[in-house]
């Protein structure tokens, strides 16, 4: 759903609306695209290491000896190529190639993490409104009831004290609507930092269009979540560190070709290392071989670090395994335990809502007391927590869940 804008230039903000705002403004998925997009251009810089390298050179200079002037000019163009380097590119381009595909799974990763941030924030703001709505109502009753026995209690009536109860009963009604208003502000405030809205523009929420979500005991498939995929990768690149380590003791082939041109009065040596002769083009040709010997036990503590490396990373994929089970599995229970007791809340709260109408209509007729009467609201009040409290709970948890299965 699309945000609207009101008459009053007030922005009108649905669910969606905050989760598709969140994804471009998030600061969370913003840096995790960035990372996608460097993730990319070191791809293309490991395709580009396998191609020769191309440098051009070009030196004049001038010398004076005994009033003799000589100049000596050369222009060259040499180039290199790696034919072989111990299958190093090829694995790093492989391990480029997962950390490519890493870096997608880690932009819907924050994705998913910042939706779950949003439908918390957002769900708690319809069940303050919900409850400030209730506590606004509460408060005009208090009102009333408060003048009522201010004059009942001039007229000699009722007790002073029971004046004094109903009296307080509308000032605590009126901070506890105050408070509602007040959390209600704070969490428009904590949603306005996780979607990147600016601090200059007015907003609200709309009320979710379907809030009945139908219960489904729903079946994770662990392995499939973002957090898994990339504790995969991140195994897989250190295997493929480990083989680039190994390819360290391999020899090493390289191809290097020079051409340049001299003129000048001296023979002197080019950038490849030849004698020339002015007035003529000079090529040079060579085919090296590198072996490793001896390098103070680097490649050995390379390799080393690689194969803990690879220890390291199995455990962390261990570990999110067990971690994401316990996740899902305790939003499955709680959307279970929550559906149960939101059934039990919501028919005490129309029980208590409803003995409370029959209590203050005896207390009109003076039968019962206004601590009666009190204690009733009290009640009323506990259970309408309750229900609010398990209803926007197995909310939460379901759309929590559906999220983990990519809906």
């Amino acid at each position: 759903m699309a945000a609207s804008v009101s008459a009053q230039d007030t922005l009108r903000l649905t669910l969606d609306s905050c989760l598709v705002y969140a994804y471009g403004h998030n600061t969370a998925v913003l840096s995790a695209d960035l990372q996608r997009q460097a993730a990319v251009a070191a791809l293309e810089q490991a395709r580009m290491n396998f191609t020769p390298t191309l440098a051009a050179s070009a030196s004049t200079d001038m010398a004076f000896f005994q009033g003799t002037r000589t100049t000596n000019t050369s222009y060259g163009a040499g180039a290199s190529w790696t034919l072989f380097d111990g299958l190093n590119n090829v694995y790093n381009l492989r391990s480029s190639r997962v950390e490519q595909r890493r870096s997608d799974v880690a932009v819907e990763k924050s994705r998913n993490d910042v939706a779950v941030q949003i439908i918390n924030t957002y769900l708690e703001i319809l069940a303050n409104r919900e409850r400030q709505q209730y506590l606004a109502d509460l408060h005009e009753s208090a009102r009333q009831q408060a003048e009522e026995a201010e004059a009942r209690y001039n007229a000699g009536r009722i007790l002073e004290s029971d004046w004094l109860l109903l009296k307080a009963n509308w000032k605590r009604a009126e901070a506890d609507m105050n408070n509602a208003a007040f959390a209600v502000e704070n969490g428009l405030q904590r949603l306005r930092h996780l979607i990147g809205l600016a601090d200059s523009v007015c907003y609200t929420v709309e009320p979710l269009a379907d809030l009945q979500p139908e219960y489904d005991d729903y079946q994770v498939a662990v392995d499939s979540l973002p957090e898994m995929k990339i504790s995969r990768m991140e195994l897989e690149k250190a295997r493929y560190q480990l083989k680039m380590a190994r390819g360290a003791y391999l020899p090493q082939l390289g191809l290097n070709a020079y051409a340049s041109y001299y003129d000048g009065e001296h023979i002197r040596t080019d950038a490849g290392g030849m004698l020339v002769t002015s007035g003529g083009v000079n090529t040079t040709l060579s085919l090296g071989v590198t072996l490793p010997i001896l390098n103070r036990g680097y490649n050995r503590l390379q390799v080393k670090q690689a194969r803990i490396a690879i220890q390291q990373a199995e455990l962390q994929m261990r570990q999110v395994r067990d971690d994401m089970e316990q996740t899902i599995d305790q939003h499955r229970r709680t959307l279970r335990q929550a559906r149960n007791t939101m059934e039990a809340c919501q028919i005490m709260h129309q029980a208590t809502q409803a003995s409370l109408q029959t209590c203050q209509a005896k207390y009109k007729a003076g039968t019962v007391t206004a601590t009666e009467l009190l204690q009733q609201q009290e009640r009323s009040l506990a259970a309408l927590n309750d229900y609010l409290q398990s209803k926007y709970t197995y909310y939460i948890s379901d759309m929590i869940l559906r999220i983990y299965l990519g809906k």
